[in-house]
């Protein structure tokens, strides 16, 4: 009968009390055995076994003894193999979990924040998010100050370093989880607003203040200007015109504006008046409110969804005009595009808590832009003494205001 079998008829209590106080003897030897092993955080080899064997060949309990080495073989076999699987098991799961920190999760979190670094268009033509976003909202709001690219490297967890680039400066910041922060904070405030206020004969008048924020008094004085320096200066007509008229009228006098401020207010119901949201009686007075409008520098290229939101870039409007498509149709449809992309996508309009281009303003922006026409009641440009005093001349320009630096 093997030992197996004696163990068995132990268990089933068969065996006769000579051998069963044998078995007895030998459980208890195992469990010494095992308590030891357990102490000492060792197993004995092989070799050790054996030379206790030979220590104890004499004894009178040698076939017991034998019978405990084999069981102690078995135990010890056993002890290894599960210490081999756990150690086996538990470097898989904290590899598994290293490589979940290190790849997925940074991932993971990225997608639940504004990611600026978004593959955006399509074949060749592709480019990041942030791109297309603030080369948008900057040409709307930030004439003189537009952006016309912008870098982003991923960090994880929603983290990124950012460079918002003009053609001669760049500007760094960071993303972090949807809050943007710029080294710069000033480069992104708005660059021109309208100034509601009355003229010499009491009646309401809108006047354009300049990039740097100057728009009182109402005239500029430009007498100390040098003859050879070129300088910014915003203009108001006094009248809106539509685009096309507008764009006739600026080829005859040989003005080339940078940005155009679009009418988005039609006061009396006459697309031609200026937009008069706020009547203003004192010419001493004035109040400051926000504008839009678009420019038409050739180099404001980005890559997009042209399907989705035709002529956005405004490099490629300025193509296909020279290609000889409509000049108001495809302005037109330029804006309209600005505004949509804008309205859909307004993520980094939050970031900037800019409340005056949330998609509920653009879209009344946009209606009245698609009930009335295209209207502009004002531009900025950049030009010398001459020039300026030559475009104050005009009796369609009722205020000029003038960046000195």
């Amino acid at each position: 009968m093997t030992y197996r079998e004696l163990l068995q008829a132990y268990k089933d209590g068969t065996l006769d009390e000579e051998k069963k106080k044998e078995i007895e003897s030998d459980i208890e030897k195992q469990d010494a055995i095992s308590d030891y092993l357990f102490d000492n955080s060792e197993i004995p080899e092989l070799k050790d076994m054996t030379d206790n064997s030979a220590a104890n060949e004499n004894n009178s309990d040698s076939g017991s003894a034998y019978e405990a080495q084999s069981f102690a073989k078995l135990i010890n076999s056993r002890i290894r193999r599960a210490f081999i699987k756990a150690g086996i098991c538990t470097a898989m799961i904290t590899l598994a979990v290293v490589c979940f920190v290190m790849f997925a999760l940074p991932k993971i979190v990225d997608n639940r924040y504004y990611d600026p670094t978004e593959t955006v268009g399509k074949g060749s033509e592709t480019g990041n998010r942030l791109s297309v976003d603030i080369a948008t909202y900057s040409e709307l709001f930030l004439p003189t100050n537009n952006m016309c690219s912008a870098d982003a490297i991923g960090r994880g967890y929603g983290k990124y370093y950012i460079s918002l680039n003009r053609i001669e400066n760049s500007y760094p910041g960071t993303l972090e989880k949807g809050d943007l922060r710029l080294y710069n904070p000033n480069i992104l405030n708005r660059t021109i607003k309208e100034a509601y206020t009355a003229d010499a004969n009491g009646q309401p008048t809108i006047v354009l203040s300049s990039p740097m924020g100057y728009c009182y008094p109402q005239s500029a004085d430009i007498q100390h200007l040098d003859d050879y320096h070129y300088h910014t200066i915003s203009v108001t007509l006094n009248r809106s015109m539509r685009y096309d008229d507008f764009a006739d009228w600026c080829d005859k006098n040989r003005i080339q504006p940078h940005w155009n401020a679009i009418s988005t207010y039609v006061y009396d119901k006459k697309p031609e008046n200026l937009p008069l949201s706020l009547l203003c009686y004192d010419s001493d007075a004035y109040s400051l409110e926000p504008c839009i409008g678009f420019g038409v520098d050739w180099y404001m290229k980005v890559a997009y969804d042209s399907d989705k939101y035709p002529n956005l870039s405004a490099y490629d409007t300025w193509v296909k005009i020279r290609e000889g498509a409509p000049e108001y149709d495809t302005t037109l449809e330029h804006v309209t595009s600005l505004l949509n992309y804008l309205i859909d996508n307004p993520e980094f309009v939050y970031m900037i808590d800019d409340e005056n281009a949330t998609p509920e303003v653009l879209k009344k922006y946009k209606d009245v832009i698609e009930k009335n026409g295209l209207y502009i009641y004002g531009f900025v440009c950049s030009e010398d003494k001459a020039n300026i005093e030559r475009i104050m001349a005009l009796a369609e320009v009722a205020h000029v205001k003038v960046d000195v630096q």
